[in-house]
């Protein structure tokens, strides 16, 4: 496994359990790892193509991660509405 593959796995698992301790029952675990792995991956595409991102480490760029998880997350949660506690 490649160091890089690593640790975008290492942020998706905080991207995911972070919005799980801000909302913990606005969707289920598997939605919030995909959320948190499309707005990793999204956050990487932009920052190579427009070359910004802040400082890269290694070959991920940090605070384009964050920012792209917290969108993703953020979209999830105002897409899924409020879900009713049994």
């Amino acid at each position: 496994m490649s160091p890089a593959l690593g640790l975008a796995i290492l942020f998706i698992l905080i991207g995911a359990q972070v919005a799980r301790l801000v909302a913990p029952r606005r969707l289920a675990y598997a939605w919030v790892l995909l959320l948190a792995a499309i707005g990793l991956l999204g956050a990487e595409l932009l920052a190579t193509a427009a070359h910004f991102g802040g400082p890269s480490l290694g070959v991920l760029h940090p605070v384009a991660d964050v920012i792209g998880i917290l969108v993703c997350e953020l979209a999830g949660a105002l897409i899924s509405g409020r879900r009713r506690v049994p």
